[in-house]
């Protein structure tokens, strides 16, 4: 298992250019109606499945500091390749659950829910967290540790008692990178462009490091989405 201490990422350049993937479009982006979570104009697609997931509490200092950092990017000269994600929606995913490409789609969906919901019964944990924001990523996601000295450690604990709890155990399992989504990339950039947008992301972290450095997590909720501007609640792990 890689040291997960110091979150890393992709490098920003090839991931913006489409080098990392070698396709057409941005991961989740796809012409109307094909599949993706969102279209190739920046609206936004079914796509149900379920997860387990964290909220920025909304009545934080942290949550307003997200928006308004959302906001920078939004107002930027790269906002047209982006759609974004409403504030409501602002989370950080512990363990993803069933969604397109991983089972079924559809009813199938709430079956799995069903199932899941008996599987993570008696399972608790804190109802708060704090974690901090280590960067912005490519303008558009928020990579996330721990505040303490053992990084993302409490939160691989809990992701770690949620597959065996759940039997979920994808196969880049130990890759995953916590992290906020605020916007997804619909299309990719000219490397000129990705170098600007990863230099104007270093300056929004830097801007932010302080305001960001001690974000308030809620409860670790399994909910139901339809899009990825909802995640409903089914019920809360405490």
């Amino acid at each position: 298992m890689k040291d997960r201490t110091d979150p890393s990422r992709p490098d920003p350049i090839a991931y913006l250019t489409g080098a990392l993937d070698g396709t057409a479009r941005p991961p989740g982006i796809s012409l109307p109606g094909e599949g993706g979570k969102f279209a190739t104009d920046g609206h936004v697609q079914l796509w149900s499945g379920n997860t387990f997931v964290c909220h920025v509490l909304p009545d934080s200092a942290a949550h307003d500091a997200i928006r308004a950092l959302q906001e920078e990017v939004k107002m930027s000269r790269f906002a047209r390749f982006f759609t974004f994600l409403p504030p409501s929606s602002f989370h950080m995913t512990i363990l993803g659950g069933m969604s397109p490409g991983f089972e079924p789609r559809g009813p199938r969906r709430d079956a799995v829910s069903a199932e899941l919901l008996g599987r993570v019964e008696g399972v608790s944990f804190p109802p708060y967290r704090q974690a901090r924001v280590a960067d912005l990523y490519c303008g558009h996601s928020l990579t996330m540790t721990g505040t303490g000295s053992d990084g993302d450690a409490p939160f691989r604990a809990e992701r770690d008692a949620l597959r065996v709890a759940t039997g979920i155990n994808p196969a880049d399992y130990d890759d995953h990178v916590f992290h906020i989504t605020l916007a997804y990339l619909i299309d990719w950039l000219t490397r000129p462009t990705a170098e600007a947008l990863t230099a104007f992301s270093a300056e929004l972290t830097e801007r932010y490091r302080e305001a960001l450095s001690d974000v308030p997590l809620g409860p670790v909720e399994f909910c139901n989405f339809e899009t990825m501007h909802h995640f409903e609640p089914l019920k809360v792990l405490v």
